[in-house]
């Protein structure tokens, strides 16, 4: 029998598959491993399998760049261009970049070549003359929806400095909250002003959920204060379980274009996704916190808010490597800094710097401990997915980092030393 999301062998009565964590039923055990090869999901954050990897041969950013498009209702600052809601991103560890101009497309595309497989990307081609009105308040679909359109593209855009990226997200964001209730506008508002985060959209969301969710951002602020301003949206977005991810930390997500015959500089969104099916269905996120945190694929204790606690990790892993690289933002992308932004992509995907923290803190440990144990003895006893791998069975690094944060997270002294010991890396690349 084989697991329905990697196709390794599994045993019927197990409830998670060993290999990549996905949590296993009937359907899913006995589905014949030739269609695994087939699934093309967008696999970010599962709710036993944080941001595994799905292995998709097929690289090509032609159907994703950003293009103008005719004219709708739904305009801003009155320009010639318009959004266009992508239903397909091209992702990396829960990560989008757009493309804006076919004279650019022969670099991108070697670039693209050189690129691991981590680096995969869902690609279907949007059709360019369907008309988009008011997008996002036109598609509720259903019970656990929401009417926010997190993946919104813009060319041809007056850029030239940050606050014209942010005026541009600010709109894109608050032209979607007509129909949301003005108790929940006043809450986005608030973890706005409080935490930095450029657009909040948690719409349908119940109002004391999203407060909770906001204090997750105070605690970790509150020990990581210079992190704050990098994350410009925080919103909910349409997924279903299939789609295998209750959260996700989206770094780079190419979000506007310039009106430059070059198109720099580029807006980019660095996002935390929340699940709809998930985060407005309360039951079914406690019960997969539950189970998760119960089999050990979590740490001990996880609730209902520490998704979002985990993909701060990433978020807090990734600003490592900015400073490490030497980028104070990637807001704006121009000719100065975006073969620096690649090789940044190129080094998380890989996952060559998360090794590395993951190493300082075993030697660490070692020395004070003298322990016998190999690294990835010691990287298991943080959780199940403090090792997982991707379908090419390489470990996933920065979810050893990811699941660290999280165990310090829930469990502060309590944790276990190997996670103790990886945050106390990491908090010293952010500081150092």
């Amino acid at each position: 029998m084989y697991c329905g999301k990697c196709g390794d062998p599994v045993e019927p009565n197990e409830k998670f598959c060993n290999k990549c964590g996905n949590p296993l039923n009937t359907q899913q055990i006995n589905q014949n491993v030739q269609n695994v090869s087939n699934l093309n999901q967008n696999t970010l954050y599962n709710s036993n399998n944080y941001n595994q990897y799905q292995n998709n041969q097929n690289l090509n950013i032609v159907n994703n760049q950003n293009i103008n498009y005719p004219n709708n209702n739904y305009n801003v600052q009155q320009q010639n261009y318009s959004p266009k809601s992508n239903s397909k991103k091209m992702i990396f560890i829960g990560a989008g970049i757009g493309i804006g101009a076919f004279l650019l497309l022969f670099l991108i595309i070697i670039i693209v070549g050189m690129l691991r497989e981590r680096y995969f990307f869902n690609i279907e081609p949007d059709d360019p003359n369907q008309e988009i009105v008011n997008p996002g308040l036109q598609n509720k679909k259903g019970k656990y929806s929401t009417v926010i359109i997190s993946d919104n593209t813009y060319s041809g855009v007056k850029i030239s400095k940050n606050t014209d990226a942010f005026e541009l997200i600010v709109k894109d964001s608050t032209s979607q909250k007509n129909n949301c209730p003005s108790e929940m506008k006043k809450v986005e508002d608030d973890i706005i002003n409080k935490y930095g985060i450029t657009a909040v959209n948690l719409c349908e969301m119940d109002i004391d959920f999203a407060i909770e969710l906001g204090n997750v951002f105070k605690k970790i602020y509150d020990e990581y204060p210079s992190v704050r301003g990098y994350i410009t949206n925080l919103t909910l977005v349409n997924a279903s379980m299939s789609d295998g991810y209750i959260a996700a930390f989206m770094p780079v997500f190419t979000f506007a274009t310039s009106d430059s015959s070059s198109t720099y500089p580029w807006v980019i969104k660095t996002q935390v996704l929340l699940n709809t099916t998930y985060f407005l269905n309360r039951e079914r996120l406690e019960a997969a916190a539950t189970d998760g945190s119960s089999e050990g694929h979590f740490p001990p204790n996880a609730t209902i808010y520490s998704p979002v606690a985990h993909e701060l990790g990433h978020y807090l892993s990734f600003l490592a490597m900015m400073k490490h690289y030497k980028l104070n933002s990637i807001l704006l992308v121009d000719n100065n800094n975006i073969n620096v932004l690649y090789e940044l992509y190129d080094d998380f995907g890989s996952g060559n710097y998360s090794l590395t923290m993951i190493k300082e803190a075993y030697e660490k440990y070692k020395k004070d401990t003298n322990t016998t144990m190999s690294l990835d003895e010691w990287r298991g006893t943080i959780s199940n997915y403090a090792l997982a791998k991707n379908n090419s069975g390489e470990y996933i690094y920065d979810e050893t980092i990811a699941e660290s944060f999280h165990d310090v997270y829930l469990n502060g002294n309590n944790a276990s030393a190997a996670s103790k010991y990886v945050v106390a890396v990491l908090k010293g690349k952010l500081e150092g």
